[in-house]
């Protein structure tokens, strides 16, 4: 199951790195453990390792392990994990799905809006403006022929606002929500704590 069978004639201590953890996580696995923790499991690996790691712990989960994993790789936890806990000077400071951590930590989202010609931005800009509300933001980007739209609507105001763009005769190419990656939610709530400890919060 941890494809370390190929080496096992081999010592610990002549295996690379990544060999090493296929070792320790065949060893974990040798009592049939319900729930595992991982501590760090794809550091230090070779990008093919990596995959080789993430497909591993796929493939435990899809077995019904439970799988608790820390790491720093933040885009590598993204692709394994159902939930995420992002702890800063040991409080838990965000908690859940990914995309219910980037609402926990703002109630703004970003939509795109992709149109089928870069001529159509500004009329596209202006129609978005009558839906975005204060505090809200709109950028075009021309060399994707999209304007993206900072924003608290909710779904029902959005589908308004796409109704209005298709009204208005715009070729709405995709209209779509760009979501919050790991490492902007992490960098999100690190922001937020060097706020707090410069202003002497605890």
């Amino acid at each position: 199951m941890a494809g370390a069978s190929g080496f096992k004639d081999l010592f610990v201590e002549s295996l690379s790195h990544g060999m090493k953890q296929r070792v320790a996580v065949a060893r974990t696995l040798l009592h049939d453990p319900v729930a595992l923790i991982l501590d760090e499991p794809a550091n230090g690996l070779d990008p093919q390792a990596r995959i080789e790691m993430r497909q591993l712990l796929l493939g435990l989960a899809e077995r019904g392990k439970t799988l608790l994993v820390t790491s720093h790789i933040l885009p590598e936890l993204a692709r394994i994990c159902h939930r995420i806990a992002i702890i800063a000077r040991g409080r838990l400071q965000a908690y859940g799905t990914l995309d219910e951590i980037a609402r926990q930590l703002s109630p703004m989202r970003t939509m795109e809006v992709l149109l089928n010609s870069a001529g159509d931005l500004a009329r596209a800009s202006a129609v978005a403006g009558r839906h975005v509300e204060a505090g809200g933001e709109i950028v075009q980007s021309p060399a994707e022929s999209a304007i993206r739209l900072r924003t608290a609507l909710d779904d029902h105001a959005l589908a308004r606002l796409l109704a209005d763009l298709v009204a208005a005769g715009l070729g709405v190419i995709q209209f779509r929500e760009v979501q919050t990656d790991l490492e902007d939610a992490f960098m999100t709530v690190a922001a937020g704590d060097a706020k707090d400890r410069t202003e002497g919060r605890p």
